[in-house]
């Protein structure tokens, strides 16, 4: 059962909303999240695609980035509702020389990403523009 429910925010744009769950998350760093914590946090980049919670959501990533097994839950989120968040943090994964979660490849899931017509437009825009990104370091 997940530590942590976010069910309650709804909307980015509510500054009281936000502090609460920038405090959540800043809570959440000094614990070890669980698979569930992992897929709560995720959850708020699906739910708004479009938005970066003037910031805060930039404090999950932290979050989850500082966090271990976090993988297969961020590949899940992919699968589901690719966005700029969650197709950022595969980005990064790939910065630091990690090209695989088991046997899935990153940069394989980029390309599905990039050619899926269920994907949004600025997802699949997102996902060429970090396949270019990681073809031109080659």
């Amino acid at each position: 059962m997940a530590r942590l429910d976010l069910s309650w925010f709804d909307s980015p744009e509510d500054e009281a909303q936000l502090r609460r769950l920038d405090e959540l998350v800043e809570g959440l760093s000094f614990l070890r999240p669980t698979q569930p914590d992992f897929k709560e946090l995720l959850s708020v980049f699906e739910r708004f695609p479009c938005h970066d919670g003037f910031g805060v959501f930039w404090a999950i990533v932290h979050c989850i980035e500082n966090s271990q097994g976090y993988e297969p839950a961020l590949l899940e989120s992919v699968r589901r509702t690719p966005c700029d968040f969650n197709l950022t943090m595969i980005n990064r994964m790939l910065n630091g020389g990690i090209t695989n979660v088991g046997h899935e490849s990153l940069i394989e899931l980029l390309h599905t990403v990039a050619a899926s017509e269920n994907a949004s437009e600025a997802a699949r825009e997102a996902a060429k523009h970090f396949i270019a990104y990681q073809s031109a370091k080659l």
